[in-house]
């Protein structure tokens, strides 16, 4: 939640596709998202195309192929009960222990002290490293979602929450370090092992996710066609979360989507071959909770304690005469972007990667699959995408 600069590097793929609707054909009533563009002086395929370029790569094992046509898209959809993303606390160093910070404030041992005593041979090395930083001595670097230049205590890990939340199963049992080769008799319970992934994931690289409606409008949020595309495809078709930072300007909110519902469409006019409808749609995302809470049954693997929100939005949307989408734009607010994560970054000790060097990604995800229901656990690593 800090100041921000976007670096959109666009994915470039070469594909095939007809569209019957130019891009001059698109009347102002929106944006279109099927026109080439011109990035850094270079003209590259459409939005559209793009992204239906990676979704068709990343669910290529699974053959669910991109779709474009609005009356094919489902009008409400949620993923599993198994993939509902967990709440978490975005303020662990302050409210849920991962620094000294909180363990002077709350009393108690932090996670990071948990992990210096586990993997870093009992020296104050990660948690002194996060003090540091928090009260500004390092600076953070979010490439794409957050690049902050500088960190206040209340900085939360709202990036990092949902990410961890759409990559990984609520962790629901407590792990001995000596499990995945750390100090024996070293207890991480559920509640530490979720801050640590909410850590972890809180720093990104240019390929450690991808936009799915990236923030190409021209009110600084996302084509509401592609946006629309994004909810229809990956939760409707894919069964996947999908990322939003839910707000433009200098501070970031960002929540995982699991589910929509489109509760109208109707007609909003014809031109050069553009059919164009209103569409009121709400998403339901996971809010920020406690770490401390269990929201997992133990039986079925499924979320069902999750803090939940609702949002509704209007837009509309350009159709051609095939019915496919061509573009949109947004009558309320709509966030600033939709994103996908694809891996925790590891940081290194000269900040080339950004993120702590005394934590290693590796450790944090062996604690986290060891604390989550083995079926679940399973589920979530068929159903992943990978880089």
């Amino acid at each position: 939640m800090r100041q921000r600069h976007i670096i959109y590097m666009p994915i470039i793929f070469i594909v095939a596709i007809a569209c019957t609707v130019r891009a001059t054909d698109v009347l102002p009533q929106t944006e279109s998202n099927v026109e080439k563009r011109d990035i850094h002086g270079k003209t590259v395929q459409s939005e559209r195309d793009e992204q239906e370029s990676l979704f068709n790569y990343y669910f290529r094992s699974r053959k669910i192929q991109y779709e474009t046509k609005l009356k094919e898209l489902k009008k409400s959809a949620s993923v599993p009960d198994w993939r509902i993303p967990y709440s978490a606390d975005i303020h662990p160093q302050v409210a849920g222990g991962l620094g000294a910070i909180a363990r002077r404030r709350y009393g108690g041992s932090s996670a990071l002290s948990q992990y210096d005593r586990a993997f870093n041979d009992g020296q104050n090395a990660a948690n002194s490293y996060e003090v540091r930083r928090v009260l500004g001595a390092d600076s953070a670097v979010f490439a794409g979602l957050r690049l902050r230049r500088n960190n206040e205590g209340w900085e939360g890990y709202c990036s990092g929450f949902t990410a961890s939340t759409i990559r990984h199963p609520e962790p629901v049992k407590p792990v001995d370090a000596a499990e995945v080769g750390g100090v024996a008799g070293v207890v991480f319970q559920p509640s530490d092992i979720k801050a640590l992934l909410s850590c972890i994931y809180n720093r990104t690289t240019d390929s450690s996710f991808f936009y799915a409606a990236p923030p190409s409008a021209k009110d600084g949020g996302p084509n509401m066609g592609t946006f629309h595309l994004a909810l229809a495809n990956y939760i409707g078709r894919a069964g996947h979360p999908i990322g939003i930072d839910r707000t433009k300007g200098q501070v970031a909110w960002n929540n995982p989507i699991y589910a929509y519902e489109v509760a109208s469409i109707s007609d909003a006019g014809d031109g050069n071959h553009v059919h164009y409808k209103t569409v009121e749609t709400t998403v339901t995302y996971s809010f920020y909770g406690s770490d401390s809470g269990t929201q997992t049954e133990q039986e079925t693997g499924n979320v069902t304690g999750n803090t939940k929100q609702t949002w509704a939005l209007r837009y509309t949307l350009a159709l051609d005469d095939e019915g496919r989408i061509v573009g949109g734009t947004a009558l309320s607010d709509s966030g600033y972007f939709l994103w996908i994560p694809l891996f925790a970054v590891q940081g290194t000790p000269d900040g080339s990667t950004p993120g702590s060097p005394h934590i290693g990604v590796k450790k944090v995800i062996a604690l986290a699959r060891a604390s989550a229901t083995p079926e679940t656990q399973e589920k979530f690593d068929k159903a992943a995408i990978e880089p």
